[in-house]
Protein backbone atom coordinates (compact mmCIF):
# COMPACT_ATOMS: atom_id res chain seq x y z
CA UNK A 1 0.00 0.00 0.00
CA UNK A 2 1.50 3.34 -1.01
CA UNK A 3 1.45 6.55 0.95
CA UNK A 4 -1.48 8.84 0.42
CA UNK A 5 -0.85 11.65 -2.05
CA UNK A 6 -2.29 14.12 0.46
CA UNK A 7 -0.36 15.74 3.26
CA UNK A 8 2.58 17.56 1.70
CA UNK A 9 4.60 20.60 2.79
CA UNK A 10 2.69 23.81 2.23
CA UNK A 11 -0.53 22.23 3.44
CA UNK A 12 -3.46 24.39 4.44
CA UNK A 13 -5.05 21.61 6.52
CA UNK A 14 -3.77 19.83 9.62
CA UNK A 15 -1.81 16.72 8.65
CA UNK A 16 -2.20 13.34 10.32
CA UNK A 17 0.52 10.77 9.72
CA UNK A 18 -0.92 7.26 9.98
CA UNK A 19 1.57 4.46 10.64
CA UNK A 20 -0.17 1.13 10.15
CA UNK A 21 0.53 -2.36 8.82
CA UNK A 22 -0.57 -3.27 5.31
CA UNK A 23 -3.65 -5.08 6.61
CA UNK A 24 -5.13 -2.04 8.36
CA UNK A 25 -8.96 -2.31 8.10
CA UNK A 26 -10.21 -0.25 5.16
CA UNK A 27 -13.35 0.62 7.06
CA UNK A 28 -11.28 2.29 9.73
CA UNK A 29 -9.38 4.31 7.12
CA UNK A 30 -12.74 5.71 6.01
CA UNK A 31 -12.78 7.55 9.35
CA UNK A 32 -9.88 9.62 8.01
CA UNK A 33 -11.78 10.93 4.98
CA UNK A 34 -12.69 14.41 6.16
CA UNK A 35 -12.42 17.92 4.64
CA UNK A 36 -11.13 19.33 7.94
CA UNK A 37 -7.78 17.51 7.81
CA UNK A 38 -5.56 15.49 5.50
CA UNK A 39 -3.71 12.28 6.20
CA UNK A 40 -0.70 10.42 4.92
CA UNK A 41 -0.48 6.64 5.28
CA UNK A 42 2.78 4.72 5.67
CA UNK A 43 3.18 0.99 6.31
CA UNK A 44 6.93 0.90 7.09
CA UNK A 45 8.48 2.14 10.31
CA UNK A 46 11.44 3.63 8.44
CA UNK A 47 9.10 5.65 6.21
CA UNK A 48 7.20 6.87 9.25
CA UNK A 49 10.34 8.22 10.92
CA UNK A 50 11.34 9.89 7.65
CA UNK A 51 7.92 11.51 7.26
CA UNK A 52 7.89 12.83 10.84
CA UNK A 53 11.19 14.55 10.06
CA UNK A 54 10.17 15.76 6.62
CA UNK A 55 6.54 16.79 7.04
CA UNK A 56 6.21 17.71 10.74
CA UNK A 57 2.68 16.27 11.09
CA UNK A 58 0.18 17.63 13.57
CA UNK A 59 -0.75 14.18 14.86
CA UNK A 60 0.79 10.69 14.58
CA UNK A 61 -1.47 7.64 14.72
CA UNK A 62 0.89 4.75 15.44
CA UNK A 63 -0.23 1.19 14.80
CA UNK A 64 1.08 -1.23 17.41
CA UNK A 65 1.55 -3.95 14.79
CA UNK A 66 3.83 -1.84 12.61
CA UNK A 67 7.02 -3.47 11.30
CA UNK A 68 10.43 -2.48 9.92
CA UNK A 69 11.12 -1.30 12.62
CA UNK A 70 8.41 -1.95 15.18
CA UNK A 71 6.21 0.65 16.88
CA UNK A 72 8.26 1.10 20.03
CA UNK A 73 11.46 1.76 18.13
CA UNK A 74 9.56 4.22 15.92
CA UNK A 75 8.17 5.90 19.03
CA UNK A 76 11.67 6.18 20.54
CA UNK A 77 13.00 7.85 17.39
CA UNK A 78 10.00 10.16 17.13
CA UNK A 79 10.45 11.31 20.72
CA UNK A 80 14.10 12.07 19.97
CA UNK A 81 12.87 14.49 17.31
CA UNK A 82 9.95 15.99 19.19
CA UNK A 83 8.46 15.89 22.65
CA UNK A 84 5.49 17.95 21.50
CA UNK A 85 4.06 15.83 18.67
CA UNK A 86 0.89 14.15 19.90
CA UNK A 87 0.99 10.40 19.34
CA UNK A 88 -2.06 8.15 19.46
CA UNK A 89 -1.36 4.41 19.57
CA UNK A 90 -3.89 2.21 17.78
CA UNK A 91 -4.42 -1.56 17.73
CA UNK A 92 -6.96 -4.06 16.44
CA UNK A 93 -8.34 -4.57 19.94
CA UNK A 94 -7.53 -3.36 23.42
CA UNK A 95 -4.58 -5.28 24.88
CA UNK A 96 -3.66 -4.05 28.34
CA UNK A 97 0.04 -4.93 28.28
CA UNK A 98 0.57 -3.34 24.87
CA UNK A 99 -1.45 -0.28 25.86
CA UNK A 100 0.58 0.26 29.02
CA UNK A 101 3.85 -0.25 27.12
CA UNK A 102 2.82 2.32 24.50
CA UNK A 103 1.84 4.94 27.07
CA UNK A 104 5.00 4.37 29.11
CA UNK A 105 7.09 4.67 25.92
CA UNK A 106 5.74 8.11 25.00
CA UNK A 107 2.31 7.71 23.40
CA UNK A 108 -0.27 10.24 24.59
CA UNK A 109 -3.42 8.27 23.96
CA UNK A 110 -4.79 4.96 22.72
CA UNK A 111 -7.70 3.68 20.66
CA UNK A 112 -8.49 0.62 18.57
CA UNK A 113 -10.01 -0.26 15.21
CA UNK A 114 -13.18 -1.81 16.61
CA UNK A 115 -14.55 1.37 18.18
CA UNK A 116 -18.14 2.40 17.32
CA UNK A 117 -18.59 4.23 14.00
CA UNK A 118 -17.73 7.90 14.23
CA UNK A 119 -16.05 7.71 17.62
CA UNK A 120 -12.52 7.46 16.24
CA UNK A 121 -13.07 10.56 14.09
CA UNK A 122 -14.47 12.47 17.06
CA UNK A 123 -11.40 11.54 19.08
CA UNK A 124 -9.11 12.56 16.21
CA UNK A 125 -10.76 15.97 15.96
CA UNK A 126 -10.43 16.44 19.72
CA UNK A 127 -6.71 15.61 19.58
CA UNK A 128 -6.15 17.92 16.61
CA UNK A 129 -7.77 20.83 18.42
CA UNK A 130 -5.17 20.42 21.16
CA UNK A 131 -2.28 19.69 18.81
CA UNK A 132 -2.64 22.29 16.07
CA UNK A 133 -0.72 25.49 16.85
CA UNK A 134 -2.36 28.88 16.51
CA UNK A 135 -1.78 30.37 13.07
CA UNK A 136 0.72 33.21 13.34
CA UNK A 137 -0.69 36.65 12.60
CA UNK A 138 2.15 37.52 10.21
CA UNK A 139 2.04 35.19 7.21
CA UNK A 140 4.98 36.73 5.36
CA UNK A 141 8.55 37.57 6.27
CA UNK A 142 10.28 39.76 3.69
CA UNK A 143 13.56 41.59 4.15
CA UNK A 144 14.64 42.39 0.60
CA UNK A 145 16.73 39.22 0.31
CA UNK A 146 14.57 36.48 1.79
CA UNK A 147 10.83 35.93 1.44
CA UNK A 148 9.12 33.34 3.65
CA UNK A 149 5.47 32.58 2.95
CA UNK A 150 4.29 30.90 6.14
CA UNK A 151 0.91 29.93 4.71
CA UNK A 152 2.35 28.16 1.68
CA UNK A 153 5.55 27.24 3.57
CA UNK A 154 7.71 28.42 0.69
CA UNK A 155 11.07 30.16 0.80
CA UNK A 156 12.50 32.32 -1.96
CA UNK A 157 15.84 34.12 -2.06
CA UNK A 158 16.08 37.04 -4.47
CA UNK A 159 13.13 35.61 -6.35
CA UNK A 160 14.51 32.06 -6.56
CA UNK A 161 12.59 29.23 -4.94
CA UNK A 162 14.58 27.33 -2.31
CA UNK A 163 13.36 23.76 -1.70
CA UNK A 164 13.55 23.08 2.02
CA UNK A 165 12.44 20.25 4.23
CA UNK A 166 9.81 21.20 6.76
CA UNK A 167 12.41 21.26 9.55
CA UNK A 168 14.78 23.45 7.51
CA UNK A 169 11.91 25.84 6.80
CA UNK A 170 11.03 26.06 10.49
CA UNK A 171 14.67 26.63 11.41
CA UNK A 172 15.03 29.43 8.85
CA UNK A 173 11.74 30.91 10.02
CA UNK A 174 12.88 31.12 13.65
CA UNK A 175 16.21 32.69 12.66
CA UNK A 176 14.73 35.17 10.17
CA UNK A 177 12.03 36.19 12.64
CA UNK A 178 14.83 37.35 14.96
CA UNK A 179 17.33 39.06 12.61
CA UNK A 180 20.67 39.90 14.17
CA UNK A 181 19.82 38.09 17.41
CA UNK A 182 22.02 35.20 18.51
CA UNK A 183 19.86 32.17 19.30
CA UNK A 184 21.31 29.32 21.30
CA UNK A 185 20.98 25.68 20.30
CA UNK A 186 18.55 25.26 23.20
CA UNK A 187 16.35 28.09 21.93
CA UNK A 188 16.33 26.67 18.41
CA UNK A 189 15.46 23.21 19.70
CA UNK A 190 12.56 24.68 21.61
CA UNK A 191 11.14 26.78 18.77
CA UNK A 192 12.14 25.08 15.50
CA UNK A 193 11.98 21.48 16.70
CA UNK A 194 9.22 22.25 19.24
CA UNK A 195 11.18 19.99 21.56
CA UNK A 196 12.54 20.22 25.06
CA UNK A 197 15.60 22.48 25.34
CA UNK A 198 17.70 19.67 26.85
CA UNK A 199 17.77 17.80 23.53
CA UNK A 200 20.95 17.00 21.61
CA UNK A 201 22.46 20.31 20.36
CA UNK A 202 24.29 18.47 17.57
CA UNK A 203 20.92 18.30 15.79
CA UNK A 204 21.06 22.07 15.41
CA UNK A 205 24.62 22.06 14.06
CA UNK A 206 23.84 19.60 11.28
CA UNK A 207 20.46 21.14 10.48
CA UNK A 208 22.10 24.55 10.03
CA UNK A 209 24.67 22.92 7.74
CA UNK A 210 21.91 21.36 5.63
CA UNK A 211 20.04 24.66 5.50
CA UNK A 212 23.12 26.51 4.27
CA UNK A 213 23.73 23.88 1.59
CA UNK A 214 20.10 24.03 0.41
CA UNK A 215 20.27 27.81 -0.04
CA UNK A 216 23.59 27.65 -1.87
CA UNK A 217 22.45 24.86 -4.20
CA UNK A 218 19.31 26.77 -5.15
CA UNK A 219 20.75 30.26 -5.49
CA UNK A 220 24.53 30.12 -5.65
CA UNK A 221 24.60 32.49 -2.67
CA UNK A 222 25.71 31.79 0.86
CA UNK A 223 23.00 31.58 3.48
CA UNK A 224 23.38 34.52 5.91
CA UNK A 225 23.27 32.25 8.95
CA UNK A 226 26.33 32.94 11.08
CA UNK A 227 27.81 30.72 13.74
CA UNK A 228 28.71 32.59 16.92
CA UNK A 229 31.20 30.21 18.47
CA UNK A 230 30.21 28.96 21.87
CA UNK A 231 26.90 30.84 21.81
CA UNK A 232 24.65 29.90 18.90
CA UNK A 233 23.50 31.12 15.49
CA UNK A 234 22.08 34.30 14.01
CA UNK A 235 20.52 35.43 10.77
CA UNK A 236 21.99 38.67 9.38
CA UNK A 237 19.99 40.39 6.64
CA UNK A 238 22.33 40.73 3.64
CA UNK A 239 23.03 44.26 2.44
CA UNK A 240 22.44 45.47 -1.13
CA UNK A 241 24.14 43.42 -3.80
CA UNK A 242 25.87 45.06 -6.76
CA UNK A 243 24.08 44.66 -10.05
Amino acid sequence: MEASSWGVPGRALPLILVAAPVDVPLGWLAELEDPRFSYRLQTSGHEVVRDVYRYRPDLLILGLRLRDPGPFEVLRRVREMSEELRVVAVDRAFRRAEAEHALESGADDLFWYGMPDGLAKALIMARLRRATPVTPSAQLIEDGWLRLDLGAREATVQGRFVPLTSLEFDLLHVLARNPGQVLSAEQLLRHAWRSRPDGDPSRVKYAVLRLRRAVTRATGAEAPVETVRGVGYRYVVPGPHPA
